[in-house]
């Protein structure tokens, strides 16, 4: 082998590590592009909401329930029977009992958060129902903990209650200034 053969060799082998590395920084850049977009859209969210306890009357509180915790966790409001359903059909049966929980509560208001490949959501009279959009765990125990801190630095004094089972979104919405119950508590008129 040459030296010019060697040379050649030396610079074969580090334009391809400069691809693999072009490479691995395109995907982070992605992943980068993919996190920012999922943060605008909570943001957008956490801030309709926002908008929505705003207008509650003094007193009144926000229920702010973890969505598909209540729904298949290990304190369900749902019913065994009815948990074969579709994520729509599920979806509905949760919307069911806080629409009944609100009619107990009526100067009260309730954001459902579940987590889903697709941001966006609905509001009804007094009831918003949220999907995060994005991937990965816990979109939705962040976005209500953003939630949570927008309120906090706002100096908004409405109470929030979140209802989850999940320890350590119970533990941090404790934190931020938000009071939590039980899921379960949703199917209680008191």
């Amino acid at each position: 082998m040459t030296t010019n053969e060697i040379f050649m060799g030396a610079r074969v082998a580090h334009v391809r590590e400069l691809k693999a590395e072009v490479a691995r920084l395109r995907e982070k850049l992605a992943h980068t592009r993919s996190e920012l977009e999922s943060l605008r859209n909570h943001f957008a969210l956490a801030l309709e909401a926002a908008r929505d306890a705003d207008t509650l009357p003094a007193g009144a509180r926000l229920l702010v329930v973890d969505g598909w915790n209540a729904v298949l966790g290990s304190v369900s409001v749902i019913p065994p029977s009815e948990r074969r359903g579709s994520s729509d059909e599920l979806e509905e049966a949760l919307c069911r009992r806080v629409r009944a929980w609100l009619a107990a509560h009526p100067s009260d208001a309730a954001w459902i958060v579940f987590d889903g490949s697709k941001a966006g959501g609905r509001a009804e009279p007094r009831l918003r129902i949220s999907y995060t959009g994005g991937s990965g765990a816990h979109r939705a125990d962040r976005m209500v903990c953003d939630y949570l801190r927008m309120r906090r630095l706002s100096g908004a004094s409405h109470t929030v209650l979140v209802a989850t089972q999940d320890k350590d979104f119970r533990r941090e919405a404790l934190s931020l200034g938000a009071e939590v119950i039980n899921v379960d508590a949703i199917t209680s008129q008191g």
